[in-house]
């Protein structure tokens, strides 16, 4: 029991401090065990990330050396939450524009060294390093993370592959660099489930001594403006008010009971003034609504006949459009190109081709689907799709692939011809309602043959089930 009370003495007596001001909850020296938790995982992957990015030197050293503020402007955020309560969102742009700035420059730097021999370790850091956002996400933080992770996964992947068996020095770069990332998502999951943690008992960002070394976050936003003014008292106006009401009511009733007396005010209209008696008044007066005269009957096909002003406007050309939304790339409206190339891809992206005609596509790179909708007279050259490869709704259309697509859906479409590679001949063709389509594949001489994909079937009852033969192949 003594000891209990001795418990609830030393509580009673750090809560007085706290509220009278004379002590914090967490001193200014002390580190919060999410902070070392946070340095203990750069610490255990920054070291040797920054020594292999050394001996790649250039570009890779440069980001490196970015990567390494990044990582520290985030300690102290980490430092700062950890000591104040949860500030204003207003506030937090400020509060986070150190780290924002070197994520910046980290993606500034791979966009301006794109002819570097290095751009796939740059982009490997450039596509992931957001993951560091992880502060200002909520309520779940880790996905975000690992979402990031993703986007750097292709670059990743690809320094692997060239570079396993052949120089060791990419390989472990690119296992530190994923290794940090990776358990940064563990600790986040661990200490920030739901977001950052803050010092529910800190002080105020403002008043923390150690926030000048954070921006200031007067260069932020504005605060919100302050509440609106209590409304005026309503019991003096709605007094005054019922009062009126039952004046008005009071006279409404003494004229009813006046009976056939109440008609002795009414005016007398004369002839003058009457309309139908006046036709002059009828000259500023509303005209009454009058139904729409019957439409022309539209002419004999085949008579001359000029244009109508009134007919509907054709629709107007819609500009041509090359760009990548999300992880869309979008392409639609070309007319007589034959130059569309779309270099940049990753394997989590996605072409859409939508409405184009007389025109050539090009896709450079791994791509996980792409879609050529509502198109007349285009082709398509692609080096590798993931999962698919679509036409919906086309007209002669021609496509070639020069590594590998699993499946090529054909929808609703006439006259289709399709190029298939050494390494995609085991690739699925499934089509409907369509027609003249056509499977050009090499052989050993690299030499295009023709087949034609069937399109009349013969179906019959054998007793049992529904047997379906074809009727019209043709091998070419």
């Amino acid at each position: 029991m003594e000891s209990l009370v001795t418990r609830l003495e030393a509580v009673t007596s750090r809560l007085e401090n706290i509220a009278s001001g004379g002590g914090t909850a967490m001193k200014a020296g002390d580190s919060a065990p999410f902070v070392q938790a946070y340095d203990a995982v750069v610490n255990s992957y920054l070291e040797k990330f920054l020594e292999l990015s050394k001996k790649l030197d250039g570009d890779v050293s440069t980001q490196a050396n970015l990567v390494k503020d990044a990582l520290s402007a985030q300690h102290d955020f980490l430092v700062l939450a950890s000591h104040c309560k949860e500030p204003a969102q207003a506030e937090l742009p400020g509060l986070l524009k150190k780290l924002s700035d070197n994520i910046s420059a980290i993606q500034d730097l791979k966009e301006k060294h794109r002819t570097s021999q290095f751009f796939n370790h740059l982009s490997t850091v450039a596509d992931s390093i957001p993951a560091l956002g992880w502060v200002s996400v909520s309520p779940a933080p880790a996905p975000y993370v690992k979402e990031m992770i993703d986007s750097g996964l292709f670059y990743s992947n690809r320094l692997l592959k060239d570079y396993r068996n052949k120089d060791d020095n990419h390989v472990e770069w690119v296992k530190a660099w994923m290794g940090l990332l990776c358990d940064l998502q563990v600790y986040v999951r661990k200490h920030h489930t739901t977001g950052l943690t803050w010092n529910k008992q800190g002080v105020d960002v403002s008043s923390y001594k150690g926030a000048s070394s954070q921006p200031s976050p007067a260069g932020g936003p504005p605060p919100p403006p302050g509440p609106p003014p209590p409304p005026a008292p309503i019991a003096p106006s709605s007094t005054s008010s019922n009062d009126g009401d039952d004046d008005n009511r009071a006279q409404l009733f003494s004229e009813l009971n006046k009976g056939e007396d109440i008609t002795k005010s009414l005016k007398k209209v004369s002839d003058d003034m009457k309309t139908h008696k006046n036709p002059a008044l009828r000259l500023g007066a509303p005209q009454p609504f009058k139904a729409s005269a019957k439409p022309t009957p539209a002419a004999k096909p085949g008579a001359n006949q000029k244009p109508s002003h009134h007919a509907p406007a054709a629709s107007a050309k819609k500009p041509p459009k090359l760009e990548l939304e999300g992880k869309k790339w979008i392409v639609e409206h070309y007319v007589n190109n034959n130059n569309i190339i779309i270099a940049e891809t990753e394997m989590k992206q996605t072409v859409y081709i939508f409405k184009c005609e007389n025109s050539t596509i090009t896709i450079k790179g791994k791509v996980n689907a792409i879609t050529m909708d509502n198109c007349k007279k285009c082709g398509l050259v692609f080096d590798e799709s993931i999962s698919s490869l679509d036409f919906v709704n086309c007209q002669s259309v021609k496509a070639q692939v020069l590594c590998k697509v699993p499946t090529i859906n054909v929808d609703k479409t006439d006259g289709c011809m399709i190029f298939l590679s050494k390494d995609s001949l085991d690739s699925q063709i499934v089509s409907a309602k369509s027609s003249e389509m056509n499977v050009l594949v090499p052989d050993p001489q690299n030499e295009f043959r023709e087949f034609p994909i069937p399109e009349q079937f013969r179906t019959y009852w054998n007793g049992s089930k529904l047997v379906t033969e074809i009727t019209d192949v043709k091998v070419g």
